[in-house]
């Protein structure tokens, strides 16, 4: 059973300063699973998307509030959001610290795919 750590080589950060760690997924032959670490900087706001896929968001740490086909919702350590695929939705951090989370995705993203 192979046990995975972050691997910073592949650390994506986009134009909103949000940055995406990825743990594992389709590039290690999982194609069924990927996890990913997020950090969301203070005010970053991530566009709303519809994915092909489904994704847990778990939250670590800071406040964030998502929207999940028009359904707002605050957020913070503790909290698991589930995106069903296809699901129109937007996350973004209210808070003052960075919004740490891991993203668990099925079928599994590919090497280079930012969540």
């Amino acid at each position: 059973m192979p046990a995975y750590r972050l691997k910073p080589a592949k650390t994506i950060t986009d134009k909103s300063g949000r940055q995406t760690c990825e743990v594992f997924g389709g590039s290690d032959g999982h194609d069924d699973l990927s996890v990913a670490w997020l950090m969301m900087p203070a005010g970053c706001l991530r566009a709303g998307e519809r994915n092909d896929f489904t994704e847990v968001v778990i939250v670590l740490s800071g406040r964030g509030r998502v929207t999940i086909d028009g359904k707002a919702e605050d957020v913070g350590a503790g909290h698991s959001i589930y995106v069903p695929r296809g699901a129109l939705w937007q996350f973004e951090n209210t808070g003052r610290e960075p919004l740490v989370c891991y993203s668990i995705c099925s079928p599994a993203l590919f090497a280079g795919a930012v969540h």
